[in-house]
């Protein structure tokens, strides 16, 4: 009864605030930048009904020669951990350990956000211009609101593992992996006000809303109740896609679109750093989706099926449901009933949406290369092809 009682309060809080959205999906697009006067849109495009126009091998061979996009800013994140410990100092040794958990035992994980921003700042300022300290500390930021993220959702999801070590939650207890998360994105704040834009802090700000706001949507039940209507199960592709923006990509493309502002670059460029780091963080979650069934426990650093276990639907169990309409009563007891798990499992790897998830990635990542192309030449530029051509071809 309680779970009935509060998935139908979250449904009336989402239904709300869905119906401020617009039929073309300008899903809480940057207010303050460009100008209201701009031509220039700041939306970002589903991709729904978009096929891939390359292979993967076209696309890798764009590639070829490309500066290695991790390798190229190497030296800034070598020192990136170090920047965020000193950081995170503190009076109280359990929160500052606690605080610097995953900096200091996990290696930092993958990195790709602030590698984006660190890569974006160079593409602008040109290969002699390098990296300014105030876009390196929002790279520094950009790691510290996503880990504060991660922390949070460990918690909420009773995770066990994370980046191939026991989650911050295991270790700390769930009391002070919340609060361990609370001071990194206080922290992320004083250094983001200390930017002295208030453009940058007003887009970063509105960031921490939006990882919020994702999570109540994935609170949410996916509506799918009638799995033979094409219509309400696009529906669901769609919320599923906006609550991706809130919790992936939103940070992704604002701390893009923070790098061009702090060195004062054009509206265009702006877009393009916006646009770029936005459908790259679609990629990139559709991947993680994708990897969710494909990888090992190994490969991903926690336990595969996450999702599943979670009651949760994401591309490639909602796409499953056009060739295996009963799979939609599944996903809206979100897998509860004996049986459920094993069943949706074999029904997804039986049909195409595997495939169709990674396609999916594939028309967001090159739509992220299309947006960086009014950017000036340079190894930069082309490492942010490269690793857009990363993201969608990892295997964990």
């Amino acid at each position: 009864l309680e779970r009935i009682v509060r998935n139908s309060a979250i449904s009336r809080l989402v239904s709300s605030s869905n119906s401020a959205h617009s039929a073309k999906h300008a899903i809480d697009c940057p207010l303050i930048i460009p100008s209201e006067s701009t031509t220039l849109p700041m939306t970002w495009e589903m991709g729904l009904d978009g096929h891939p126009r390359y292979t993967l091998e076209e696309l890798r061979a764009q590639c070829v020669g490309a500066a290695d996009p991790f390798l190229l800013v190497e030296d800034d994140i070598k020192s990136l951990s170090g920047g965020i410990k000193e950081l995170l100092l503190s009076d109280h040794p359990v929160l500052e350990a606690c605080a610097k958990y995953f900096f200091d035992t996990a290696g930092g994980g993958k990195q790709i956000r602030p590698t984006m921003v660190l890569l974006i700042s160079k593409a602008l300022n040109g290969d002699s211009g390098g990296i300014s300290p105030s876009q390196k500390r929002l790279a520094e930021i950009t790691e510290m609101i996503h880990t504060a993220s991660l922390f949070h959702d460990d918690v909420i999801d009773k995770a066990t593992s994370r980046r191939n070590v026991a989650s911050v939650n295991q270790v700390f207890g769930n009391k002070v992996a919340i609060l361990g998360g609370d001071f990194l994105l206080s922290r992320a704040s004083v250094a983001l006000a200390r930017l002295r834009n208030h453009e940058v802090v007003e887009l970063l700000s509105t960031v921490i809303e939006h990882l919020v706001k994702g999570e109540i949507m994935q609170m949410k039940p996916t509506s799918s109740s009638d799995g033979s209507n094409k219509a309400k199960n696009t529906a669901a592709l769609e919320f599923y896609l906006k609550k991706n923006f809130y919790k992936t990509a939103s940070l992704m493309g604002n701390s893009c679109l923070a790098a061009a502002v702090l060195g004062a670059h054009s509206e265009a460029h702006q877009r393009a750093c916006y646009l770029y780091g936005t459908y790259l963080g679609q990629a990139f979650q559709l991947v993680d989706d994708a990897l969710d069934f494909e990888g090992s426990a190994e490969a991903l650093g926690k336990a595969p099926l996450a999702d599943l276990r979670s009651g949760l639907a994401t591309a490639p169990t909602l796409f499953a449901v056009d060739e295996f309409p009963h799979l939609a009563s599944l996903i809206e007891r979100r897998f509860e009933s004996p049986g459920d798990m094993d069943q949706a499992l074999g029904l997804v790897l039986s049909s195409r949406g595997l495939v169709r998830c990674r396609q999916l990635a594939q028309v967001h990542a090159e739509k992220a290369i299309e947006a960086i192309q009014i950017l000036a030449p340079s190894n930069a530029k082309d490492a942010l092809t490269h690793l857009a051509c990363k993201v969608v071809t990892r295997k964990h």
